[in-house]
């Protein structure tokens, strides 16, 4: 289910993705763990990970990446951030931490299809 998820949204969002480079998932006894690296049609990569526990969606990452691999923003749920009013969720831009309301990878890819939209 959760693979089939994420081809469904690749297939959603396939004008906006030039493919998936790669694809990993295992699922060992109650965890099963999602990676993906995928190409935007623009050159830009976005990393993906989750993790589920008895199929409950609990850790993800998502970095969306310029070519040269610098960081255009990141969005996480570590618990490090305790000063952001979203916390455990948060996002990385520009060096910086910001409260953050993307805690999917399907909020994340409409992020970045609303942000090239309003280019």
């Amino acid at each position: 289910m959760i693979e089939q998820r994420f081809h469904e949204l690749v297939q959603t969002y396939q004008e906006l993705l030039e493919g998936v480079e790669r694809f990993a998932f295992q699922e060992e006894e109650h965890v099963a763990q999602l990676r993906a690296k995928l190409r935007l049609f623009d050159g830009t990569i976005l990393w993906a990970r989750e993790i589920y526990v008895d199929g409950h969606f609990e850790t993800y990452s998502y970095y969306w990446l310029r070519s040269d691999e610098s960081v255009i923003i990141g969005w996480d749920n570590a618990p490090h951030h305790q000063e952001i009013d979203t916390h455990p969720h948060h996002k990385h831009v520009a060096g910086h931490v910001e409260s953050s309301t993307k805690r999917n990878l399907q909020d994340v890819l409409r992020y970045i299809q609303e942000f090239f939209e309003h280019l």
